[in-house]
């Protein structure tokens, strides 16, 4: 019992990372109506931002952080008005290939940066804590972790639900023709949403950053598990998103905890759930028909 709690813990943890990835994709989709492979590496540039105020200039973890978002930020907005919005019209395959080739020169911009190598950004492991009575172990990061990604899932959710700019993106996402009518503008909901969903790719970075190891192809991995996710819940469903996420994190913790799958072929996982999924039910858990949103 104390082995399946650890290891639900430790796939909720995870979990949560892949959720703020994942929902990211699922605004980017709602709204611009094409998925943005090369989102994950908005995480390793949030990690090695983080990394680089942080441990090599000694920053404190608060304005260390401030940096991160703003950098990461400025690089999503740069990215969106760049690459995305001229092709904003186009059809969904063209921003699929660009994000792409995006995704493969992130890695190389950090690669020539950094180098091959496994980096890391705390200097030894954290502490344990134990939670309920010992029978649980966990870190003050994996927990800060938690609690900040709940918080922002809900704080997402009330943004898109009870304010302006929020209804403004759904109004765009449900008809964009309809939406450019009464005057709302997709160039404004595009900043928007690769504004929100680098933010959040970054949060998760400075995590991973923590509990993980860095390498040039870590955003890879986590965009894939959040690719998994999205499909296995719904695209373009926040709801969705979120309860692929959790179902891809303690998936993984589970079977590799229980040594069904040798830890090697971790990244394997989120594979064989999107195909199983494409196969037996392709709307995804919570969602319908897989279609590009484009009115």
């Amino acid at each position: 019992m104390d082995l399946l709690l650890q290891l639900l813990w430790n796939g909720i943890v995870t979990g949560s990372l892949i959720a703020l990835v994942a929902l990211g994709l699922t605004l980017i989709y709602g709204v611009g109506g094409f998925l943005q492979f090369a989102h994950g590496e908005l995480v390793a540039v949030g990690a090695y931002s983080f990394m680089v105020s942080h441990k090599y200039w000694g920053w404190p973890v608060v304005p260390a952080l401030l940096l991160t978002l703003g950098v990461t930020l400025l690089v999503g907005l740069l990215i969106e008005r760049v690459f995305f919005r001229p092709l904003r019209d186009r059809d969904a395959l063209i921003p699929l290939v660009v994000s792409i080739g995006l995704s493969i020169g992130i890695q190389a911009l950090i690669l020539i940066g950094f180098g091959a190598g496994i980096l890391t950004i705390s200097d030894g492991a954290a502490p344990n804590m134990a939670l309920l009575s010992g029978h649980l172990l966990a870190t003050p990061v994996q927990i800060i972790a938690l609690v900040t990604s709940l918080l922002l899932m809900l704080g997402l959710q009330s943004f898109l639900t009870y304010t302006r700019p929020g209804k403004m993106l759904r109004a765009v996402s449900s008809n964009r023709s309809l939406a450019s009518m009464f005057g709302l503008s997709a160039d404004s909901a595009m900043r928007w949403i690769f504004g929100i969903g680098t933010v959040l790719a970054a949060v998760a970075g400075v995590f991973l950053g923590y509990e993980q190891n860095l390498e040039p192809t870590m955003g890879v991995q986590i965009g894939i598990m959040a690719f998994a996710a999205l499909i296995l819940g719904a695209v373009g469903s926040v709801p969705g998103a979120i309860v692929g996420a959790y179902i891809i994190g303690i998936l993984q913790s589970l079977l590799v905890g229980y040594g069904v799958i040798p830890s090697g072929f971790t990244a394997a996982i989120p594979f064989v759930v999107l195909i199983l999924m494409l196969l037996v039910k392709p709307a995804g858990l919570f969602g319908t028909r897989f279609t590009a949103i484009r009115h």
